[in-house]
């Protein structure tokens, strides 16, 4: 945008300069400084364009779940829920963090984020009844680039009643990935 106002600038000063003959006013001499100034800025914007470009460029391997999630558990309301675990590794290097997601959909996307859950377990809640999907991202981050893989949904089901399975079949349906 500066560009384009400062030659519009220098332009109108060049004709300025044509129509009135100012003295000590040439019109080669103007135009010569906005192409000077002009090509310093592009040079500037390039040399950034290409310090931001550099520093994005690093290729992350996506990261590899060695153990997803799957399957149904359900817990009475008020039970103490087991810990849902995903783990992941990086071929490259990247440290590997997690975040999990809720969502009332069997879908491992488009969730809500679960503020402050960063590792690679969660227990979910059981004060309220009703059906909740449960999933995590594993992230690979090397400098400034990243890559990630989310993990298959869990269902948790939290009844009134005492429909809910026991928490040793609740630990088993979770399966290394494949």
């Amino acid at each position: 945008m500066k560009n384009k106002w400062l030659k519009k600038a220098m332009i109108i000063l060049t004709l300025s300069c044509l129509a009135f003959s100012m003295i000590a006013c040439k019109a080669e001499h103007v135009l010569d400084k906005v192409l000077e100034k002009t090509d310093s800025q592009k040079a500037e914007e390039d040399s950034t364009e290409k310090e931001e470009s550099t520093e994005s460029k690093i290729e992350v391997a996506k990261p590899e779940l060695t153990t997803n999630l799957s399957g149904s558990v359900t817990y009475k309301k008020g039970d103490t829920a087991e810990p849902l675990t995903v783990e992941a590794t990086s071929s490259d290097g990247g440290t590997i963090t997690y975040q999990w997601y809720k969502s009332q959909t069997n879908t491992n996307g488009g969730g809500t984020v679960i503020e402050g859950e960063t590792e690679n377990t969660f227990t979910p809640s059981t004060q309220e009844e009703g059906t909740m999907y449960y999933y995590a991202v594993a992230i690979s981050t090397i400098e400034n680039s990243t890559n990630r893989v989310t993990s298959d949904t869990k269902e948790v089901i939290v009844t009134a009643d005492a429909e809910a399975q026991p928490a040793e079949e609740a630990q088993g349906d979770e399966q290394p990935a494949q």
